[in-house]
């Protein structure tokens, strides 16, 4: 996961708010407007899914993720409907796109798992960036002793076989088939995570920029 910077809350969604100030029982999650929450979400996000690191292209390619779930009880007030608890994940949930079964992994197979600070790595934590270890197969580990990161990959199947592959693949194409000396490793493993010119983060970013960084060092100290 790559660390999300949340912005101030979308007009769409504080104008929705302060219309239905009067009428709280209008607030709920299923009444909020989501088109211009969504196209926010995209743009923190570099247009990646939360948890996952795959291309989301459209507002239509993905759902709105709640990091806290709904069924979660003894929440604060209106939690499911703000915004610093809301974020872009795959799969869509519009009608017609790709289907939950071939999602096997991420924001669907957390569900509404109970999440604290001692059992989940939140992509806007901090930290999250350097909880995660990706390794040139693909796979996914962690720092030595962090329990919430081992049970994060747990939790939303990060290790999954399907995942794993999808990144390797990225491996492949970016850093380990292209002949990349050196230095153009190590600038790759630190270019890679910023977005372009519109706004997109190369996919699966931090796995690729990890491995760059150790493709690099391997490439100076063969031995």
């Amino acid at each position: 996961m790559t660390r999300i910077i949340k912005g101030q809350e979308p007009e769409e969604l504080r104008s929705w708010k302060e219309q239905n100030a009067v009428a709280p029982q209008n607030l709920t999650y299923s009444n909020m407007p989501k088109a211009g929450v969504k196209l926010q979400m995209l743009a923190e996000q570099g247009h990646l899914c939360a948890y996952t690191m795959q291309r989301i292209q459209t507002v239509q390619d993905c759902h709105i993720e709640h990091v806290v779930p709904q069924s979660q009880p003894n929440q604060p007030p209106h939690l499911d409907i703000d915004y610093s608890n809301l974020l872009a994940c795959v799969p869509s949930d519009t009608p017609g796109h790709r289907p939950i079964s071939d999602f096997p992994y991420g924001a669907r197979k957390k569900g509404g798992t109970r999440v604290d600070q001692n059992t989940f790595v939140s992509p806007l934590h901090e930290d999250v960036e350097s909880r995660f270890l990706y390794r040139s197969n693909g796979s996914i580990g962690f720092v030595a002793g962090d329990n919430a990161a081992e049970n994060t990959i747990r939790m939303l199947a990060l290790d999954h076989g399907q995942l794993a592959d999808l990144r390797k693949a990225a491996l492949e194409e970016r850093v380990l088939d292209v002949g990349l000396s050196a230095d153009e490793a190590r600038t790759l493993s630190q270019t890679i995570m910023a977005a372009d010119s519109a706004g997109r983060i190369a996919e699966f970013c931090l796995a690729i920029s990890q491995v760059a960084a150790w493709y690099a060092d391997r490439m100076r100290n063969p031995n």
